[in-house]
């Protein structure tokens, strides 16, 4: 990469930003004062389309020089593939025969969708449409309620490979390997977005080592299996590096690019907005505080039309969201590039306007509003959860729990972030004190990670985000000072020193629980009996037995949610109360667990607002102390921490 040339634009101004040429990881970058097609009329803060231009004289030597970096990040990401299957394999919990009780949850609900699709030709993918398995007794759309993109294309390989007739594993073995190898493509990802932010082959070599040894990149996917980030993140990362480029080019591919992967990453996972939301808010503060105008018209035009067209988008109304809003709001005070305080006040205006319309709009705001509540309150309470679990709204007091949605502790952002957070302060700290002016889209995605720390803070799932942000970051040291080469080498060896291929530890209920209720269900009940259990136990049951249930853990469905309130107001109520429940929604059988009966910050019971002394005809302390004095409820089997009864007609 010989003779690459940078232009960049001074904030405000249409002069262009001038430097000495310098040399780093064998990359020459020259930023040139004269730009061709540069005439002193164009309006006040608007880049000059070639100034702004990144120019990469493609040679021999940088060509091999890129496919050697590939083959590297290629060796990086066989080894990162090799770390998370070796710890799967390895757990104590896992049986390659046997697929009950190896995805739970979240987990539980992909892997059904993903049988689904292995097992059906597309003629039959029009029952989804109408779906009353998912959450009886409605009739679910998944297509436009759930966000089933990850789960089509494994499906669809396994049955492609099934009537090849290859020599295929069990499907959950399968889709484990699909697991592994799709959320390890993030390691391209960093690669290529290092590269193109920093204009360095090294510091996208040595992002992507940093992340491949950092915990969020393989302990989610290790201790949960096959989650909607694990296919997300993949697409976020290239979703940001294709952005990047359209912010250095402004060329229509590029823009067309990142709009079609942020589309991808939507259409697959719901977080996703939460994570364009911090780069729009980013883009926001570079615009308005430096007077860089970004006119990326096909970038917002492709987003808004995806938004609209693609099912689930437009089922949940995010073409309207908060996140859109700002994208709207942003591109009208580019487009009228009056300066720098009237921009200020269009996009003050026009982004107040348009979130009014989007708290108005019930699926805009309502579907989100568990998380919505959960950062307001973080940030009230100083991340610190009330001991009266009545100091949380209902939708914040859902959401903040344990695990993954915990207030991240100093500690914390050493286990995920290891010295990759030293190595960020280390480049951002370089970046500010040289005097040197930095492009737009560095500016962009410098703030970008800034903001992703207090997310990570708030929800530490969020680490997942500021894990890859932060070793990007870090990585620029590479292609500013030859000392910064030898930093970061040094930091990648000892992360990778450090590195465990034991198995990490599983929370949820093993195996060899679920496994006699399961058998049970399947040999005693009829194919449609209605199955009543926790949010996270009934997806295990759909999986394993095709029996309805009518709960689950796919909280951005607002009447998931009521229903879940509902079901711990009964539970903790009276007998009676939970029977009428039960009814109301056609329950044949109820599948008690003893987490109904544990307390803490953590417990349903907290969630219930049921902490203190429980009634003794309490429907909960029946189902767990004295089965045999129910009335509605027969008891008809009992294995280690669950309980089978048959909900009764009549008494």
């Amino acid at each position: 990469m010989q003779n690459m040339r940078f232009y960049g634009c001074d904030a405000g101004s249409n002069r262009t930003v001038t430097t000495g040429p310098r040399k780093g990881f064998g990359i020459n970058v020259a930023l040139h004062d004269e730009v061709q097609g540069y005439t002193p009329t164009q309006p006040q803060g608007v880049c000059n389309h070639e100034g702004a231009r990144l120019r990469i004289a493609v040679t021999m030597k940088s060509r091999r020089r890129l496919l050697f970096c590939l083959a590297v990040v290629t060796a990086l990401y066989a080894f990162h593939v090799h770390l998370k299957t070796a710890k799967i394999f390895s757990n104590v919990t896992w049986d390659a025969q046997d697929d009950v009780g190896q995805f739970w949850s979240e987990g539980a609900f992909q892997y059904q969708f993903a049988e689904f699709f292995a097992t059906h030709p597309i003629r039959d993918w029009g029952q989804l449409s109408r779906d009353g398995a998912v959450q009886y007794p409605d009739k679910i759309d998944d297509w436009a309620e759930f966000t089933v993109a990850m789960e089509v294309p494994v499906g669809v390989l396994y049955r492609l490979g099934g009537s090849l007739a290859l020599p295929l594993p069990a499907l959950h073995v399968f889709v484990v390997w699909y697991d592994c190898l799709v959320s390890s493509l993030s390691l391209f990802g960093v690669f290529f977005l290092a590269r193109a932010l920093w204009r360095s082959d090294g510091a996208g070599v040595f992002a992507g080592a940093l992340y491949a040894a950092l915990y969020p990149s393989y302990g989610r996917t290790v201790k949960n299996l096959f989650l909607r980030e694990d296919f997300a993140i993949p697409l976020m990362i290239f979703a940001l590096f294709f952005t990047v480029r359209a912010l250095q080019d402004q060329r229509k591919r590029d823009q067309l690019l990142a709009a079609v992967f942020w589309l991808a990453a939507l259409a697959s996972w719901h977080l996703t907005q939460f994570v364009m939301a911090p780069l729009l808010v980013a883009t926001t503060l570079v615009y308005l505080g430096k007077g860089e105008t970004l006119r990326l018209t096909w970038f917002v035009l492709t987003l808004a039309a995806g938004t609209v067209v693609i099912p689930v988008l437009r089922a949940k109304h995010v073409f309207l969201s908060p996140m859109m809003c700002v994208l709207y709001a942003l591109a009208l005070a580019v487009w009228i590039n009056g300066g720098r305080k009237r921009a200020t006040l269009v996009f003050a205006g026009w982004v107040a306007g348009l979130l009014i319309l989007s708290a108005l709009l019930p699926k805009s705001y309502g579907e989100y509003a568990h998380v919505y509540q959960l950062f307001v309150y973080k940030l009230q309470l100083l991340g610190v959860k009330p001991v009266n679990p009545a100091d949380l709204p209902w939708e914040a007091r859902l959401l903040w729990e344990g695990g993954s949605f915990e207030t991240a502790s100093l500690y914390e952002f050493w286990h995920s972030l290891l010295w990759c957070g030293p190595l960020a302060l280390g480049s951002l700290g370089y970046l500010f004190t040289s005097g040197k002016r930095n492009a737009c889209a560095t500016n962009i995605f410098i703030v970008f990670t800034l903001l992703l720390v207090p997310l990570a803070w708030m929800v530490v799932r969020s680490f997942v985000f500021l894990g890859f942000a932060v070793a990007v970051v870090g990585a620029g040291l590479v292609a500013e000072r030859t000392w910064g080469k030898w930093v970061v080498f040094v930091a990648a060896v000892w992360q990778f020193a450090m590195l465990s291929f034991a198995p990490l530890k599983r929370e949820q209920a093993s195996p060899d629980e679920y496994r006699p209720i399961v058998k049970w269900l399947q040999r005693n009940t009829s194919t449609n009996a209605v199955v009543l259990a926790s949010i996270g136990d009934s997806p295990v049951f759909l999986a394993h037995t095709g029996r309805p249930i009518i709960m689950h853990s796919k909280f951005e469905n607002q009447r998931i949610r009521d229903r879940y309130r509902e079901m711990l107001a009964a539970i903790y109520g009276s007998e009676e109360q939970f029977y009428e429940f039960a009814r109301k929604y056609g329950a044949d059988y109820f599948v008690y667990d003893v987490g109904f009966s544990y307390d803490g910050q953590d417990s349903r019971r907290y969630k219930a607002d049921k902490l203190g002394p429980l009634d003794a005809h309490c429907a909960a302390l029946l189902f767990e102390n004295q089965p045999e004095q129910l009335r509605h409820f027969q008891r008809i089997m009992e294995s280690g921490r669950f309980t089978v009864f048959r909900v009764l007609t009549s008494p």
